[in-house]
């Protein structure tokens, strides 16, 4: 018998939709009104000619919808309806699941185009990380927890595999194991819960409230001064102080910013350490892309000579430049969103070390 509610063309459509043609279709409808039927009567209630109507039949059983009966002539009746029912319930939920994607990517902005988007689920911001990890060509900062960081991990570890340098804050959680992650720049863990958060590229951040928020949305921002404020959070908050559980040791000593790179090195430079210094990053007056490598002449600070011999990220929120002296001559190195400086630096690998004697 038809459903109550839903007329026979649309069900017979449906019943397309699940896999069955059109013929199929109309004739498992009329076996369902007619019951137990001669196949040649079943042509003559559709629009199915004599000449067609068995081979539509025998499919029918083929695929387990109806069951033929051999008397004076061929008859048909419809099975007890598991199959189909199954058929419109995988193709119901299939279209359910498709329509929540398409809803989640029509809310996935990209951050290219949009400085600030707000998203209804955290799920979606984590989609939106992963898809600008996977494009990312210098570094990303990363804080999440170990469920979040799981779901991550094939795209972090294909960015480290293509150098992109990654720093991760984990967060806590009760009986849950920190993925292991290989390539990665360094991972460290913060005892308190906090906010999703990723940095990638210093241009996007992506934003979520921590999980034991009863709210559930998303930001993904575009733009390289709220990316820098983000940045500031991560590096104060989540990572200086938390204790570090991993370290890439095959990689020289790396930063993917001066103040970390002040911060870990102030007293030897104090002390008259010389170092030579590899730096990557972009020419402040035209953007061009530039590699150098030389020798540190001196680090200021705030307008000062020299940094504190143990400065803390504090500390060093003001202007901090680094002098290298290279084939070009002495060039001056600058921070995120340097002004001054020659060149803004975006990697600092110490290439070399050397000591004053005792």
């Amino acid at each position: 018998m038809v459903v109550e509610g839903m007329d026979t063309e649309t069900l017979r459509r449906a019943l397309e939709e699940a896999g069955l043609t059109g013929q199929q279709a109309e004739a498992y409808l009329t076996l369902l009104e007619s019951g137990s039927s001669p196949v040649v009567d079943i042509a003559q209630q559709s629009s199915i000619s004599s000449s067609r109507i068995y081979d539509v039949v025998r499919s029918l059983a083929e695929e387990g919808f109806v069951e033929t009966l051999d008397r004076d002539r061929l008859h048909a009746r419809p099975r007890e309806p598991v199959d189909v029912l199954n058929r419109l319930r995988q193709k119901s939920e299939m279209l359910a699941d498709a329509a929540g994607e398409i809803e989640d990517r029509w809310e996935r902005p990209d951050p290219k185009e949009s400085r600030i988007s707000v998203l209804k689920r955290t799920e979606t911001v984590l989609r939106s990380t992963a898809d600008a990890i996977a494009e990312a060509t210098v570094s990303v900062a990363l804080a999440a927890t170990p469920d979040q960081l799981e779901e991550l991990r094939p795209t972090i570890e294909t960015a480290a595999d293509n150098g992109i340098l990654i720093q991760i804050a984990v967060y806590e959680a009760e009986g849950a194991d920190v993925p292991e992650i290989d390539g990665v720049l360094e991972i460290r863990r913060c005892p308190i819960p906090g906010p999703f958060l990723a940095i990638v590229d210093r241009r996007y951040a992506f934003f979520a409230p921590t999980v034991h928020s009863d709210r559930s949305y998303g930001i993904t921002i575009g733009d390289e001064i709220l990316s820098f404020i983000m940045h500031w959070y991560f590096r104060t908050c989540l990572w200086a102080h938390n204790p570090r559980l991993q370290i890439d040791r095959d990689q020289p000593p790396t930063y993917v910013s001066i103040e970390g790179f002040v911060h870990d090195t102030a007293s030897l430079l104090r002390d008259g350490t010389e170092m030579t210094l590899e730096v990557i990053g972009h020419r402040t007056e035209t953007g061009e892309r530039v590699d150098l490598r030389g020798d540190l002449v001196r680090a200021t600070w705030g307008g000062q000579l020299e940094p504190p011999r143990n400065p803390t990220y504090t500390d060093l929120a003001g202007q901090v430049t680094l002098f290298l002296e290279t084939d070009e001559g002495i060039v001056s190195i600058g921070a995120w969103g340097a002004l001054f400086e020659d060149v803004e630096a975006e990697i600092i690998r110490v290439e070399g070390v050397e000591f004053p004697e005792p």
